[in-house]
């Protein structure tokens, strides 16, 4: 699900924020109001916090049970409610000399009429009893010595698109597709970083992998079309994380004008009915200098260009690294870099790939094809990344 623009009261709130944030504010907020303020915090967050420590709290007067009853309590004490609607009530804990004290507001009164009204508060269970003694430790010459975490979890190809022309005689095998994945890491990491205080939309999410790789961001809001894939999101990224899932066309995106600073379609454009389109959402959601990175299957690869230049068939599918800027450029997004990715010896060679084909999973092969699409670049590589600027 994401930010009901289309409601008013919703939609009001959200822009009476936006017009009072200054950068070091915190907000509590319901969860949906991450997709047009990305520092929001959630009600959860009250749990053992003061009003105070917050500069905004935002309450949706349906919502009263998701708040911790203590933070209800305090909160008329430590903060002015300066903003009502029929939906919400916004506190200030340091209102200006202008914001008007709306407490005796009907809107502000139906607030208090609610709070009183809730139920006493469930008892905390209490503390679990502690375990049972631990039976006796392995010697250490009988345990293994575990590997530093490096920060996000492995690829699951069941998250990966097919990729026919990445490997000869077929889909490739997990060598190739692992090395082919952590190529397009490598780059995620080189264009956006961690993600540091960043909103960043994932176009195209599936499974929710790439939110993994930016763990400083402030917000990671993944959309795809594919509930399946959005169940495996939600089921691998834990509720109190920075990531949101909705199920939503990348040709309707449901979010304001300007919401994101970074956006990804990754392993994405080749499978939009409408690439062009998606393009130009991505780039109305982003602000002003925000980035989109953007992977593709290169129709113009060396081995495709050999294979028309040999009138031997073609694979169909793909995009030039000249049609893509062309579309970015079409919707105001500036290219600032671009790199290749993956150039596989058997498929550069016409008519050796069957012969080459049993090499494809060696990792000396492995690796020669992934620094053989580095140094080949964008416009002779298998696929290509682009990092576009919305100037």
């Amino acid at each position: 699900m994401s930010f009901p623009h289309d409601d008013k009261p919703w939609a009001a709130t959200a822009e009476f924020l936006r017009s009072r944030l200054a950068p070091p504010d915190r907000v509590l907020a319901p969860d949906l109001f991450r997709f047009v303020i990305p520092r929001a915090e959630r009600y959860s967050a009250a749990e053992d916090a003061a009003p105070r420590a917050f500069t905004w709290i935002v309450v949706h007067k349906g919502q009263l049970t998701e708040i911790p009853r203590p933070f209800l309590k305090a909160l008329t004490g430590a903060a002015r409610p300066i903003f009502a609607n029929e939906v919400f009530v916004v506190f200030a804990t340091a209102p200006g000399p202008k914001d008007k004290d709306l407490g005796d507001t009907a809107h502000v009164r139906a607030f208090h009429a609610y709070r009183d009204a809730l139920p006493p508060e469930p008892p905390k269970p209490s503390p679990a009893s502690p375990p049972p003694a631990a039976a006796p430790a392995p010697s250490p010459a009988s345990v293994p010595i575990p590997r530093p975490a490096r920060g996000f979890a492995k690829p699951e190809f069941r998250d990966a698109p097919p990729r026919p022309w990445l490997a000869p005689g077929g889909v490739p095998g997990q060598a190739r597709e692992r090395a082919f994945q952590d190529e397009t890491d490598r780059l995620i990491a080189d264009y956006l970083g961690t993600g540091s205080g960043l909103a960043v939309l994932d176009i195209g999410c599936g499974g929710g992998r790439l939110g993994g790789l930016l763990p400083d961001a402030a917000l990671v809001a993944g959309i795809d079309i594919a509930e399946p894939a959005l169940s495996r999101a939600l089921t691998r990224h834990p509720a109190r994380s920075p990531f949101a899932f909705a199920r939503m066309d990348a040709t309707r995106l449901g979010f304001a004008d300007a919401t994101f600073d970074a956006a990804l379609m990754i392993d994405t454009l080749d499978v939009l009915a409408d690439p062009a389109t998606a393009l130009a959402e991505a780039a109305r959601v982003l602000a002003q200098g925000g980035r989109l990175m953007v992977t593709a299957h290169n129709k113009d690869s060396l081995p495709m260009r050999a294979l028309r230049r040999l009138d031997l068939p073609v694979p169909a599918g793909g995009f030039s690294v000249q049609e893509v800027t062309g579309m970015l450029r079409a919707v105001g997004l500036t290219v600032i870099r671009s790199d290749g990715i993956f150039l596989s010896p058997g498929w550069a060679l016409p008519g050796a790939s069957a012969g080459l084909a049993p090499l494809e999973e060696e990792p000396e092969f492995v690796e020669a094809a992934r620094l053989l699409g580095r140094r080949a670049g964008p416009d002779y590589a298998l696929a290509f990344a682009l990092l576009a600027r919305k100037t």
